[in-house]
């Protein structure tokens, strides 16, 4: 179940089949990855991390200790690993965009003097480039550079489907600058100069909004994990509960006894981790079943 939430396909998919395994590792990270397998083979135990690519698109960093697993004879026939998911889903990156040198420079250190992780790029065409491989963060913008295009950043990561919410930064009296940002979809926009807390203000409020959206698609994924493990007739009793049934009208339905239900209904609940009903209706919910 947790290869299923982390890779985003069921672990079955996989089995016997490593190429197709090596194929959701990021192509930058692949070779390295396969080169550091072929040294288990020998014998090594190895630790690496290394980025992979969900079927939605989505980019998960793994830490992988891979490790031999030796026959009666000491020979290494088959290897393991222990896999964990390191992706920083708290938002606690910050990526800026500016072409000037000195004042990105600036905009870096007071940032990082916030206790904030930042990556710096000198133009908006450059972080597009490597914006789908990026942890959750959000954007800092300059948009007073020269350069053609930058203030479409926003709307094109939207078209994109890569959500990093975006601060343009731009001349106070610029209005019309200020309107063009926020109807490509800014989260916020500051005019210069700005004071130091407009600026920190300003993105620990997108770290909030990124943090709430991470909590949500994570009680997404608890919840749609919770109710595949469940077996075939356990999730026809949940949907009977949905519906608003009884224990003998999901019984007569079914063609099972009340008793038999009554087990199954208990089963449901305990993977659910709900305690009454209406708790576990509205964990279903947030899994997307409906009545």
């Amino acid at each position: 179940p947790a290869f299923e939430v982390i890779w985003g396909e069921p672990s079955s998919a996989f089995i016997d089949d490593s190429v197709r395994w090596a194929q959701t590792i990021h192509p930058d990270d692949r070779t390295r990855i396969m080169d550091a397998l072929d040294r288990v083979a020998l014998g090594e135990v190895v630790v690496q991390e290394y980025r992979i690519i969900r079927p939605d698109g989505s980019v998960r960093w793994i830490r992988h200790t891979s490790f031999p697993i030796p026959d009666d004879q000491g020979r290494v026939r088959r290897s393991g690993g222990i896999a964990q998911d390191i992706t920083r889903h708290e938002g606690s990156v910050v990526y800026v965009v500016d072409a000037d040198d000195a004042s990105r420079q600036d905009l870096v250190l007071l940032l990082q003097g916030a206790g904030y992780d930042v990556k710096a790029f000198a133009s908006a065409r450059t972080f597009l480039g490597m914006a789908s491989a990026l942890m959750a963060g959000c954007v800092v913008l300059d948009a007073g550079s020269p350069a053609a295009g930058e203030i479409m950043l926003p709307q094109q990561l939207k078209a994109r489907g890569i959500a990093l919410p975006v601060i343009v930064v731009g001349a106070a009296n610029d209005v019309g600058l200020a309107v063009r940002a926020m109807k490509t979809g800014a989260s916020d926009w500051l005019g210069k100069p700005y004071g130091t807390s407009e600026m920190l203000a300003s993105v620990a409020s997108a770290m909030a909004a990124i943090r709430g959206a991470t909590e949500a698609d994570s009680a997404l994924r608890q919840a749609q994990a919770r109710i595949a493990g469940m077996s075939p007739r356990e999730r026809e009793v949940l949907q009977g509960l949905l519906a608003g049934g009884t224990n003998k009208t999901i019984a007569r339905t079914l063609g099972i006894s009340p008793r038999t239900v009554e087990l199954h209904r208990a089963h449901v609940m305990e993977r659910l981790g709900a305690r009454t009903l209406p708790e576990a209706v509205l964990i279903a919910a947030a899994a997307g079943l409906k009545p």
